[in-house]
C-alpha cells in the first residue's frame, strides 16, 4: 500500500478520480487520496495566492517536470536561433503570430484559417464575420505583445490587451466592457450550458489583478521561480479570476507569451502554443479544471504546459530545418536551370516548409483548383526532376520532399 501511495504522490501524478480507477477494491479512495495529498503537500512549493476556498496555490517540482524544464531551457537557448537568417526569422515570426491568432480563436470556438487571415493582413481584406474579426484581433494582440515586450505588466496593459482581443466582437450591450473589468458575476459553462465554474465576485477582480501584477514585476523576490512556472501560473490565475466578461482565455494565453518573451525566452516568438493546445483541447481544459478542484494544486497545469512547450519547440526546430531545405532546393533549381511552371514554383515554396510534407494528387488539385490530370502531371514532373520522391499510401500515390535533391546521388 505504501508503495502505491508513493507512486501516486510523485511518479504518476493523477487526479483523484483517476487514482480511484486504479486502486484495489479493498482500498478506500478517500483514505488513499488523503495520504497522497499529504505526501504531495510535504514536497510542495507554495505560491503567495489563494483559491476561492482559501487554499494556497501550490505545486510539486516532480522529477519529470524538472527534466522537462531543463530540456526547454536547453533547447530553447540553443545557438540555432541566433543563427537563423533574418528573412527566415521574419517569415517564421509572421507565421507563428498568424497560427497563434487562428488557433487561440479556435480554442474559444471561433473558426477561420491562416489563409483567410493572410488575406486580411496582406491584402487588407475586411473581416467577413465575427470569426474573422476574432482571429484578426488575436493577430493584432500578438503584434502588440512583441512591440511592447519591454514594458512592465500593468492594469493599463491588461485592459489594452483585452480591448484589442475583443474589438468589434461584442454585442451592443457588452461593447462598453471592451477594455474594462467586469462589474458583475460571470459564469463558465460547458457545451450544454451547465455552469462548471463560478469565478470570484467582481469586487475581488481589481485587487487580485494588482497583486498578480506586483508579483510578476518584482525583480528580487525571495526564492527563484522558474519563468515557465511563473508564466504558467499567470495564465492559470488569470483564468481563475476571470476578470472580464469576454476574452479571458485569449488574453490569458497572450499574457503567457508576454511574460516569457519579456524574460528573454525569445524562441517563443517562433511558435504558437495554441496549435498544440487545439490538437488536444480537452487536455488543456482538464488540466485547468484539475488545478481548480484539487485544493490549489496547479501541478497538473504545469505538467501539461511543460509538455506542450516541448512539443512546440521540437516543431520549431523542424520548421527551421525545412526553411533551409526549401532555400537550398530553390537555389539548386535556379542554378541548374530546372524549369518549373508557376504552380510548381508556388507549390515548392509552400510544401517544403509544411509540418506534414506528404501530398496526394487530390490535395494538389484542391490547392490549385485544377483537374486531376493536371495535378498528376505537375507532381510527376517534379518527381522526374528529382525534387520529389513518389510512393504509395494505401491505393493512392503520395509525394514527399526528396532529401537527396542536389546532392548528386538522387
Amino acid at each position: 500500500m505504501d508503495k502505491l501511495i508513493d507512486k501516486f504522490a510523485s511518479e504518476h501524478y493523477l487526479p483523484k478520480d483517476e487514482i480511484g480507477f486504479r486502486l484495489p477494491n479493498t482500498v478506500s479512495l478517500e483514505e488513499a487520496w488523503q495520504e497522497v495529498q499529504n505526501q504531495r503537500k510535504q514536497r510542495a512549493e507554495y505560491m503567495p495566492f489563494e483559491d476561492q476556498d482559501k487554499h494556497p496555490f501550490w505545486y510539486v517540482l516532480l522529477p519529470q517536470l524538472q527534466k522537462n524544464l531543463h530540456e526547454i531551457d536547453s533547447l530553447g537557448r540553443d545557438s540555432i536561433y541566433s543563427l537563423v537568417k533574418e528573412e527566415i526569422e521574419m517569415e517564421m515570426i509572421k507565421d507563428s503570430l498568424m497560427e497563434e491568432a487562428v488557433f487561440s480563436s479556435a480554442i474559444e470556438g471561433a473558426f477561420s484559417t491562416v489563409k483567410r487571415l493572410k488575406e486580411m493582413v496582406d491584402q487588407k481584406q475586411p473581416p467577413k464575420d465575427i470569426n474573422d474579426q476574432m482571429v484578426l484581433n488575436n493577430y493584432h494582440a500578438m503584434q502588440f505583445i512583441l512591440k511592447e515586450k519591454h514594458r512592465d505588466l500593468s492594469i493599463d496593459f491588461i485592459l489594452e490587451l483585452q480591448k484589442i482581443v475583443t474589438n468589434d466582437t461584442l454585442d451592443e450591450d457588452d461593447a462598453a466592457y471592451s477594455g474594462r473589468f467586469r462589474d458583475d458575476w460571470v459564469y463558465v459553462k460547458d457545451k450544454r450550458d451547465h455552469i462548471i465554474y463560478t469565478p470570484p465576485p467582481a469586487d475581488r477582480v481589481l485587487p487580485a489583478m494588482e497583486k498578480m501584477i506586483d508579483w510578476v514585476n518584482r525583480k528580487n523576490e525571495a526564492g527563484f521561480i522558474h519563468p515557465i512556472i511563473k508564466a504558467s501560473f499567470v495564465h492559470l490565475y488569470f483564468v481563475h479570476i476571470h476578470p472580464f466578461f469576454d476574452g479571458n482565455g485569449r488574453t490569458a494565453r497572450a499574457l503567457f507569451y508576454f511574460d516569457l518573451i519579456r524574460n528573454e525566452y525569445e524562441f517563443f516568438k517562433y511558435f504558437s502554443i495554441s496549435v498544440a493546445v487545439q490538437k488536444a483541447k480537452g487536455k488543456y481544459y482538464k488540466a485547468i479544471r484539475n488545478s481548480e478542484i484539487h485544493e490549489g494544486d496547479f501541478t497538473y497545469f504545469l505538467l501539461y504546459m511543460a509538455e506542450t512547450i516541448l512539443e512546440s519547440i521540437h516543431l520549431v526546430k523542424a520548421r527551421i530545418a525545412h526553411h533551409y531545405q526549401k532555400e537550398f532546393v530553390i537555389d539548386r533549381i535556379n542554378k541548374d536551370g530546372v524549369f518549373l511552371n508557376d504552380r510548381q514554383q508556388k507549390f515548392v515554396k509552400k510544401f517544403f516548409v509544411m509540418d506534414q510534407r506528404v501530398i496526394t494528387i487530390r490535395k494538389y488539385q484542391d490547392w490549385f483548383k485544377v483537374v486531376y490530370e493536371t495535378a498528376r502531371r505537375d507532381l510527376d514532373d517534379l518527381h522526374q526532376k528529382k525534387v520529389l520522391v513518389k510512393g504509395k499510401q494505401g491505393k493512392a500515390y503520395v509525394y514527399r520532399p526528396n532529401n537527396e535533391f542536389g546532392s548528386g546521388s538522387a
